[in-house]
């Protein structure tokens, strides 16, 4: 596995808990998870808060079809769009989510949203926690199941043609695919598409122009427990896992995303060290920008 040695720059700094990056329309859009905000940046210039949650966590970001974001809203598992006085809710989730919601995707006009299956933000999982599903949310706003058995799906990506979609699913520590009904939504053909190696938990993930995943890896379960993970895997289309690219020492990335003018930036949203998933440390979250030979391709 080819280690990228290339050094970070810090674009944003800050933050508690930076997530769900997005390339959209010349733009990065990202959450600061905690602290309930979203986040959009142009190259060059300062980040713009463009949404407020008074009580809540944000999660994923998804676009409609004539381009307008939406948001989740964590606790309260509703999908919100931004923008609209107040945030407007898009979907209400409460009656397939039994704790938390987490991250999002949007394809051909559906939004797929993941939960752990715990409530994440009150305490950590005791052991692995039990099996959950995957949502979908029609572009009506009506919601249903996706797909079930899943191990705390996280992250998600989706192929340039709208007909795959990729989740990273935490507790088995794999990268699974499934194809996409474009007018219905519907998934099908479930498959794993990779196996992280050494025990690494993905978390994040986005998809180069040859058809591989780049998998942001906090931490990984080693024989002495959970420990630091490996940074961000490339996993090409056979599974095996070809590139590495490490953060700063004392730093973990949780998320990635290609972007800028012809999407060879890769986006890495790191946090400081911790030992749990509550030892998030306010302004020591960063986005950090790295240049790689490779490009970005779907979403996000």
């Amino acid at each position: 596995m080819y280690r990228i040695e290339t050094p970070f720059e810090t674009v944003v700094d800050g933050l508690t808990l930076p997530e769900c990056p997005r390339w959209q329309e010349g733009a990065l859009h990202f959450a600061d998870i905690l602290q309930g905000q979203v986040f959009r940046m142009q190259p060059g210039q300062s980040s713009e808060l463009i949404h407020q949650s008074a009580d809540d966590f944000t999660g994923g970001i998804g676009f409609l079809p004539g381009g307008n974001p939406i948001v989740v809203h964590s606790k309260t598992r509703q999908l919100v769009r931004i923008g609209e006085p107040a945030g407007r809710r898009y979907a209400d989730l409460t009656g397939l989510c039994r704790w938390v919601l987490n991250d999002m995707i949007t394809a051909n006009g559906f939004a797929y949203v993941s939960q752990p299956g715990f409530d994440i933000w009150s305490a950590p999982a005791q052991g692995f926690p039990p099996e959950t599903e995957l949502l979908l949310v029609a572009p009506d706003g009506t919601s249903s199941i996706a797909a079930s058995s899943m191990m705390s799906p996280n992250g998600m990506a989706v192929s340039p043609d709208g007909l795959t979609i990729y989740v990273a699913e935490c507790t088995a520590m794999c990268i699974s695919a499934f194809s996409i009904n474009p007018q219905s939504g519907a998934l099908s053909s479930r498959r794993i598409f990779a196996r992280l190696p050494d025990g690494a938990v993905p978390d994040g993930i986005c998809l180069d122009s040859e058809g591989a995943v780049w998998a942001a890896a906090p931490v990984a379960v080693r024989a002495t427990g959970v420990g630091e993970g490996p940074g961000v895997l490339r996993l090409a289309p056979d599974g095996s896992a070809t590139h590495v690219v490490r953060v700063d020492a004392g730093r973990r990335v949780v998320a990635c995303a290609f972007g800028g003018p012809d999407r060879s930036d890769l986006y890495v949203c790191t946090v400081g060290n911790f030992d749990d998933e509550h030892g998030f440390v306010p302004g020591q979250g960063r986005i950090e920008r790295v240049p790689l030979p490779f490009r970005g391709a779907g979403s996000p």
